[in-house]
């Protein structure tokens, strides 16, 4: 399975109009797709003019031929137009799951993400730690946490998404580990990766 991420930076001088176009657009994608994106949003964690489009996929090559197809489409074209002037970048990321921690079950409602790339020959050891902080996390918290590795898109990447029903399970699950005591000492004993490249999020979906 893998998790497929496409990224906006919008223009804070137009975020509202870019919100807005950037949700008509994926409503009139979904309605024309066999794959079901869900837009997120900052939950007042991360840069707040960041908006996510993703998809849950079984297989990449499908997916990438249904949207390149698309652009054939006057309605999509059309959509993504609206979107374009309030837009300041844009990026894609294809991330497989290699592990979960718990039941996959639906789309959260509210997903915290941690990413970082390791150095090639480092990315076995920092795959095997973030599956093991996963276990740990899910054990403790009860939230189910999923385990991505990327080549393309984000080098050599790691992405650990935990999966709540509410900002206060989110906070709930926090304060757990916190309590719980021993989660700086499992990150001194083994993480793995270059510290620079480290981003967190906490999102909210809005669709």
């Amino acid at each position: 399975m893998y998790l497929w991420n496409r990224q906006f930076y919008i223009d804070t001088g137009r975020w509202a109009d870019g919100v807005a176009a950037l949700m008509a657009a994926t409503e009139i994608i979904n309605e024309k797709s066999d794959y079901h994106s869900d837009v997120w949003m900052p939950a007042s964690v991360g840069p707040p003019n960041v908006l996510g489009i993703s998809a849950r996929l079984e297989a990449y090559a499908p997916f990438a031929e249904e949207r390149a197809a698309m652009l054939s489409d006057p309605d999509i074209l059309a959509s993504i137009a609206a979107a374009g002037p309030c837009i300041t970048s844009v990026q894609d990321f294809l991330t497989r799951i290699v592990h979960t921690a718990g039941e996959r079950g639906d789309v959260p409602v509210v997903c915290s993400m941690v990413n970082w790339q390791a150095h090639p020959a480092d990315l076995k050891k920092a795959l095997v730690f973030a599956i093991e902080l996963a276990d740990y996390q899910h054990s403790v918290g009860g939230q189910t946490v999923v385990v991505g590795s990327s080549v393309w898109g984000q080098p050599n990447g790691i992405t650990m998404i935990g999966n709540f029903d509410s900002l206060a399970d989110f906070e709930s699950a926090s304060d757990a580990i916190q309590a719980e005591g021993s989660f700086l000492d499992r990150l001194e004993a083994g993480a793995v990766g270059m510290a620079e490249t480290i981003q967190t999020w906490v999102m909210r979906r809005a669709t």
